[in-house]
């Protein structure tokens, strides 16, 4: 409990701090956390205010993402996503275009006393839109470790809402228009929020290499 308080205000306190911008999709809950042979399907909105790049000018951008997670095992998930984005490079923006990624979490090992997991997120991301007349790609790739709370059992949901804090580094690459930074080491931290058995809504920020919001819903099914 002392933990999650202590989370919970971190985050919000480095929110508030802020005065630089964000990232391209969200690193979500380090983990598995669909469950075997279960699937979730969700919406995600994530906003790049700033990023930046060597030798270029920083860069910034939207998704809109539907995003689906399906689970392999208790520990193993796998995820996509499709949808829409734009970006801009060289002080110009581009049109909106496809986006697409792929990516897998996996929960490496638990400590059961104060029911805290740690896991690991890889994925990638490319939005693909003309911009004077040219089509040019945005890539992202992440690699996160980091630790959640797990929020407790199902039969907890019909007392109240189940809650997940959630952090760690994020360590990623972007290439625009030719345009790369690949070493790149920032911060995440997000909250989960459990609201029934088949919904949940949450946000995340990422920020030092970056400032990322995203906010977003996952439905069970």
């Amino acid at each position: 409990m002392k933990f999650g308080l202590f989370f919970t205000t971190a985050f919000f306190t480095g929110f508030l701090m802020i005065h630089s911008p964000v990232s391209a999709a969200p690193i979500g809950v380090p983990g598995a956390t669909v469950g075997k042979d279960q699937s979730t399907v969700g919406l995600e909105f994530n906003f790049l205010l700033d990023r930046d790049l060597d030798g270029a000018p920083d860069t910034e951008g939207m998704t809109v993402l539907a995003k689906g997670q399906v689970g392999l095992t208790q520990r193993v998930d796998l995820l996509y996503r499709f949808g829409f984005g734009r970006f801009e490079s060289n002080g110009k923006d581009s049109d909106a275009g496809p986006a697409f990624g792929v990516g897998a979490k996996v929960t490496w090992a638990a400590i059961d006393n104060i029911r805290l997991k740690i896991g690991s997120v890889a994925q990638m991301l490319q939005i693909r839109a003309d911009k004077d007349g040219t089509r040019m790609a945005f890539k992202e790739y992440d690699f996160a470790l980091g630790v959640y709370l797990d929020s407790g059992t199902a039969a907890s949901l019909e007392k109240r809402a189940l809650l997940t804090t959630y952090g760690g580094l994020a360590f990623s690459a972007v290439e625009v228009a030719g345009a790369l930074e690949d070493n790149s080491v920032g911060v995440f931290a997000g909250l989960l929020m459990k609201m029934n058995q088949t919904t949940e809504i949450g946000a995340e920020l990422r920020f030092i290499d970056q400032t990322a919001l995203a906010v977003y819903a996952n439905f069970a099914f």
